[in-house]
C-alpha cells in the first residue's frame, strides 16, 4: 500500500484550540494568549506520535477573499471577526512550523476547504490513503476511496476516523449527501442560507428517501407533508446556490507534487526556543519523543543538545528584573555520575557529609504512588550539584542494605530540625517515610511549592518541566526506565540505571532550590514559604494518611434511590415531548429543543445549538418544561456518576477510608485544591449533595466537628478598604446582606425582604470577583440597567470599598502583580495588555487576589495554630479534610467539647485584623449533619 498523505485543517484546528480554553485562557510568559498555539501543536504531536506519517501538510485559509464572496457577497458576512488575540497567534503557529520544517499550504482567492479537495481527489486518482484531521462538518464531503476524516481527540482520547459508513453512522447521511444536507439545512457559521424552514430533521429525513438535492425537486410532488413542499418551493434557488457554495473545488493547479510535502525529520534545534519564548516546556518535551516516520527520529542526544537552546522566561515587573534574571539564568548541563551506596559505611559517610552541609536534597523510590500501600525501593540524596547517591533498599541485581540500617541511618539526617531537607513534591516522602515509622524534622524546602509561589501563573511545576525550562536539561523520564506501563519498579531494572534516574532527581532537585531560593528572598516571600507554606506540608500530609471514613452502603442505597429518580424525570421528559429519546445525546436534544418544540437557540457551537447547563436555564427560566426537567437529569446523573458510584472504589483497602490528596499549587490564588477524589467539590445546599455527606461519618464513638470561619473574604475586604459602613456592620454583629439591601434599595433592614437581601449577597461577594452589570442581571434574571443602578448605587454607599478596587488595580499596573496580607504575590501580566478582553480579566484578577488569596492565607495560618494546639493539648482529636473557609475534624465524643473551644480560639486569633473574624463551630455523626 502506498504512504498515506495526513492534511491538517489548519484553521479549523486553530479555532478549536482556542475555544477549548475559553474559560481559562492559557497565557505565555509575555502575558499574551497561547491557548491556541499549545492547541495546535498538542494536536499535531499526538499526530505525529500516533501515525508517523511519511508525508503531511498543514492547510491555511486565504487571506483575501475567495469566489464564493464574490458570488453571495454575504457569504461569512455574518461572522464577527475573530478575537484579537485569537487572530495574534497564528504568525506564531505559522512561525513554530516553519521552524519545525513542516509543510503550509494557503492559496489566494481559496479556502484551505478546497486545497484540501484538491490533495484528496489526487490521493484518490492515485489510490493513495489520504487522512484529514478537521473537525469542520464540510469536509465530510471529501469522504470516501481511501479518503478518511480524522477528527480532534477529546482528553485522554485517541483521534476518531471517519470513512464513509463512519460519516453515516455519525451524522445520518453518506458523505456524497453533505452538500445536498447543507444546501438544505443551510450552515450559519458560514452565513449559507439553505432553505428556510428546514431543519437537520427534515434534511434527514428527505435524504433518506431521495438520493440527493436534484432527486428531491425532481420529485417534489412525492414530497410530505405539504407544509415541507411548500418550504422547498419557495426555496427552490436559494438551495441551488448553497449547494454551488458549500461544494469543495477539486481542481485546483497546486504547481506541487506529492514530495513536495514529504515531512523530513523535524528541525528540533531551530523549534525549541520558540517553544521556550512561549512558556510550553510540555511541547518541548512531546517533540523530543515524536517522530514523522520510523526511523527519521534523531539521537536523544540531538534532543538534548537542543534543549539547551531554552531561555528563560522575563520578569513581571521592571523593578524585579534583576532578581529573575539572576535566578533563572539558563546553564547547560551535563548528567552527573551519581554512586551507588551498597555498604554501610559509604551510607554514614554521605550522611556525616550532608549533616556538615547542613542543606542536602532527598528522594524516596517506591513501589508505587500510594504511600499506604507501597512499599520504599530506595533513597536518593544530593549534596551540591552533579554530587548525588542512590541508596538501594530493593534491587534485582545487587545486594542492597536492609532497609532498617538506612533508616536508622537516616533518622539521625532527617530528623535534625537544625538542617534544611529539599525534595520535589516532599509531601509523597514525608508519607512515605511517616509510614516506614520515620518522621522528618527539618526545615523543608519543597522546589515545586516555591516555583508556584514565585510564579504562580506557571501552571506546571513538575520536576521535568522545570529541569528543561530553568536548567535547559532533559531528565531521565521514569517511563523510560520502567517501561510505559510502568509494568516494572526500580527494584526490577539494573541498579545502574536506577542510580542515574534517582541520583539525577535529587541531582536536580538540590540545582532547582539553588535558582529558587535566592529568588524567594528577593521577591519578599520568606514569609509566606517558610512560615506558611512549608510548615503546611506536614499537616497536610497527616490530613491524607489519616482520610475520612465512608458508608458505602449509605451511598449504595442512595444510588437506588437515584435511579428512580431518574427514571421518573426520563418519563416526565418523554411525556412532555411525546416520544422517547436519548436524553445524555446532545444530537437528539438539540433536535427536540429546537425543531420538534420550537425553542429559541441561545448560542451556537461547532456541534449545533448548544445545549450546555447556562443555555437550558436560560429556557428553563423563560418558564419552558422540558429543559427545566433535562437540567434536573443531567444535574443527578453528574452526582450519581461523580460520587456515588465513583467513591466506594476509592475506598483504600489497607485503611478502608478515602484519602483525598490537598494540592498546594492548585489554584494561583493560594487555596487548597482537592483531587482524588475531590472533596471539596461536593455540593453544600442541595439536598443531593448533604446526602452524599451523609455517608462520610466518623469511627464509633467520634462526632465530626466543623469549624467554619464567617463571611472570611468580607471580612478581609472590610480590613483592607477600611469603609466605616462595612466595618461597623460587622463590629455591630449585623446582618451586612441585609445592611447591603437596605442602602440600595432605600429602606429600613427590618423592611428588607428575602429577594432584595438575596441581591445584596449576590452583589457583595459579586465584587470581590469584579461582576459586571451583565453577569449580574444573568445571575438575577434582572434587566441590565437595574444591574448597573445596583453597582453604581453600593459604590457610592461603600465608597471606601470603590477606592480600594481602584487603587488595587493601579498598583497592579504599576508593579505587574498583587500581594496578599501575608505577603503572598500574585503575577498579573496582561494588566497592561491592549486586549480589552484580557486587560478586563487580569484586572479581576487583580481585585480578587488580594482578597480571596488573603482568605486561602488565613485558613491555612489556622490550620497551623489547630494543628499545634491539639498537639499540646494531648487531644485525639484530629484534622481530616479542608474546604476553603471550613475545617473539618474527627473527635472522640468526649472531647469535643473541650476540642471545640480550642479550635475556635485558635481560628479567631490566628491573624489579627481591624474587623474581627468570627468561627462557628458544631458537630454532627456525619458530615451531612452539619450545618
Amino acid at each position: 500500500m502506498k504512504e498515506a498523505l495526513y492534511l491538517l485543517d489548519g484553521y479549523s484546528l486553530i479555532y478549536r484550540s482556542y475555544f477549548a480554553f475559553i474559560n481559562r485562557p492559557l497565557t505565555n510568559p509575555q502575558g499574551r494568549n497561547s491557548s491556541a498555539v499549545f492547541g495546535f501543536f498538542r494536536s499535531l504531536f499526538q499526530l505525529l506520535a500516533a501515525r508517523r506519517p511519511a508525508y503531511l501538510a498543514v492547510v491555511l485559509d486565504s487571506t483575501t477573499p475567495t469566489f464564493r464572496h464574490e458570488k453571495y457577497p454575504e457569504y461569512k458576512a455574518n461572522r464577527e471577526h475573530a478575537p484579537e488575540d485569537l487572530h495574534a497567534q497564528v504568525p506564531v503557529i505559522e512561525e513554530i512550523l516553519e521552524a519545525l520544517g513542516v509543510p503550509c499550504l494557503r492559496r489566494d482567492g481559496y479556502e484551505a476547504d478546497d486545497l484540501l479537495a484538491t490533495l484528496a481527489a489526487a490521493c484518490k486518482r492515485e489510490k493513495r490513503p489520504c487522512f484529514i484531521l478537521s473537525g469542520d462538518k464540510d469536509i465530510l464531503q471529501l469522504v470516501g476511496q481511501g479518503v478518511s476524516v480524522l477528527q480532534p481527540p477529546k482528553a485522554g482520547e485517541g483521534f476518531t476516523e471517519l470513512d464513509r459508513d463512519g460519516v453515516y453512522r455519525a451524522r445520518g447521511f453518506w458523505p456524497e449527501q453533505v452538500v445536498d444536507y447543507l444546501a438544505l439545512t443551510g450552515d450559519s457559521s458560514d452565513n449559507v442560507p439553505g432553505v428556510s424552514g428546514v431543519g437537520e430533521k427534515t434534511a434527514l429525513k428527505l435524504l433518506g428517501q431521495f438520493k440527493d438535492l436534484g432527486d428531491i425537486y425532481a420529485r417534489l410532488a412525492e414530497v410530505a407533508p405539504e407544509g415541507v413542499r411548500r418550504k422547498l418551493e419557495a426555496g427552490r434557488q436559494s438551495a441551488a446556490m448553497s449547494r454551488e457554495l458549500v461544494a469543495l473545488v477539486d481542481d485546483l493547479d497546486l504547481k506541487l507534487g506529492l514530495e513536495d510535502l514529504r515531512l523530513e525529520d523535524l528541525d528540533r534545534e531551530a523549534a525549541i526556543p520558540l517553544f521556550a519564548r512561549e512558556g510550553m516546556t510540555s511541547l518541548v518535551k512531546e517533540l523530543s519523543g515524536v517522530s514523522p516516520k520510523p526511523g527519521t527520529a534523531r539521537a536523544s542526544q540531538a534532543s538534548q543538545a537542543a534543549s539547551a537552546k531554552v531561555s528563560p522566561a522575563p520578569p513581571a515587573a521592571a523593578e524585579e528584573a534583576a532578581p529573575e534574571k539572576a535566578a533563572t539564568e539558563p546553564r547547560t548541563l551535563k548528567r552527573g555520575i551519581y554512586q551507588t551506596v551498597l555498604e554501610e559505611k559509604d551510607l554514614a559517610g554521605w550522611v556525616t557529609a550532608a549533616r556538615r552541609a547542613g542543606v542536602f536534597a532527598f528522594d524516596t523510590e517506591t513501589t508505587g504512588l500510594d504511600p499506604l500501600g507501597s512499599r520504599p525501593v530506595g533513597f536518593s540524596l544530593a549534596l551540591a550539584p552533579g554530587r548525588a547517591c542512590y541508596v538501594p533498599v530493593a534491587a534485582s541485581d545487587v545486594k542492597p542494605l536492609p532497609l532498617a540500617v538506612v533508616l536508622r541511618h537516616l533518622a539521625g539526617l532527617l530528623e535534625d530540625p537544625g538542617l534544611t531537607l529539599v525534595g520535589q513534591n516532599i509531601k509523597f516522602d514525608y508519607k512515605v517515610m511517616l509510614q516506614a515509622g520515620l518522621k522528618m524534622r527539618c526545615r523543608l524546602f519543597d522546589t515545586m511549592v516555591a516555583s508556584w509561589l514565585i510564579d504562580s501563573e506557571q501552571g506546571s511545576y513538575g520536576m521535568d518541566g522545570m529541569a528543561l525550562r530553568f536548567l535547559n536539561y532533559r531528565t531521565i523520564h521514569y517511563e523510560e526506565v520502567v517501561g510505559k506501563e510502568f509494568e516494572r519498579t526500580l527494584a526490577d531494572v539494573p541498579v545502574a540505571e536506577a542510580t542515574d534516574y534517582s541520583g539525577e532527581d535529587a541531582d536536580i532537585t538540590f540545582q532547582l532550590y539553588e535558582l529558587f531560593s535566592p529568588k524567594i528572598s528577593a521577591l519578599g516571600l520568606e514569609g509566606v514559604f517558610g512560615d506558611l507554606e512549608m510548615p503546611l506540608v506536614p499537616v497536610l500530609a497527616e490530613m491524607e494518611l489519616a482520610g475520612i471514613r465512608l458508608d458505602t452502603g449509605e451511598l449504595a442505597r442512595y444510588g437506588l434511590e437515584l435511579d428512580k429518580e431518574l427514571d421518573r424525570l426520563e418519563r416526565d421528559i418523554f411525556a412532555a415531548v411525546g416520544h422517547p429519546f436519548n436524553v445524555r445525546s446532545t444530537r437528539e436534544l438539540q433536535g427536540v429543543l429546537f425543531e420538534e418544540l420550537g425553542l429559541a437557540p441561545q448560542r451556537k457551537t461547532k456541534t449545533g445549538q448548544s445545549t450546555d447547563s447556562f443555555v437550558l436555564e436560560e429556557l428553563a427560566g423563560q418558564g419552558r418544561k422540558v429543559p427545566e426537567l433535562v437540567l434536573a437529569h443531567r444535574q443527578l446523573a453528574k452526582l450519581k456518576s461523580t460520587y456515588v458510584d465513583a467513591l466506594p472504589a476509592m475506598v483504600n483497602p489497607v485503611s478502608g477510608r478515602v484519602h483525598t490528596n490537598f494540592l498546594q499549587t492548585g489554584a494561583a490564588t493560594g487555596r487548597l485544591a482537592s483531587k482524588d477524589p475531590n472533596l471539596q467539590n461536593i455540593p453544600v445546599r442541595e439536598e443531593e449533595g448533604r446526602r452524599i455527606r451523609t455517608a462520610f461519618v466518623p469511627e464509633p464513638g467520634w462526632l465530626f466537628l466543623s469549624a467554619d470561619y464567617a463571611q472570611i473574604e468580607l471580612v478581609i475586604l472590610a480590613h483592607l478598604s477600611g469603609d466605616p459602613r462595612l466595618r461597623e456592620a460587622f463590629a455591630a454583629g449585623r446582618d451586612v446582606h441585609r445592611q447591603t439591601a437596605a442602602l440600595l434599595f432605600g429602606v429600613g433592614e427590618k423592611e428588607v425582604s428575602a429577594e432584595q437581601r438575596r441581591i445584596g449577597k449576590t452583589i457583595n461577594f459579586g465584587v470581590i470577583y469584579g461582576m459586571s452589570a451583565f453577569r449580574l442581571a444573568r445571575d438575577m434574571r434582572i434587566p441590565r440597567k437595574d444591574a448597573g443602578t445596583f453597582i453604581s448605587t453600593y459604590f457610592q454607599r461603600y465608597a471606601g470599598v470603590d477606592r480600594f478596587l481602584k487603587s488595587t488595580v493601579r498598583q497592579a499596573e504599576v508593579n505587574g502583580f498583587v500581594r496578599t496580607l501575608i505577603g503572598r504575590r500574585r503575577p498579573v501580566p496582561a494588566i497592561g495588555s491592549r486586549n480589552r478582553t484580557e486587560r478586563m480579566a487580569a484586572e479581576r484578577v487583580a481585585v480578587n487576589s488580594p482578597i480571596q488569596g488573603s482568605a486561602a492565607d488565613i485558613v491555612k495560618k489556622a490550620m497551623l495554630e489547630v494543628a499545634l494546639l491539639l498537639k499540646e493539648s494531648g487531644l485525639k482529636t484530629r484534622l481530616l479534610l479542608q474546604v476553603h473557609d471550613e475545617l473539618i475534624f474527627e473527635a472522640p465524643r468526649a472531647e469535643a467539647a473541650r476540642a471545640s473551644t480550642l479550635i475556635r480560639q485558635a481560628m479567631e486569633g490566628a491573624v489579627a485584623l481591624e474587623v474581627p473574624l468570627r468561627v462557628s463551630v458544631e458537630t454532627g455523626q456525619s458530615w451531612g449533619e452539619l450545618h
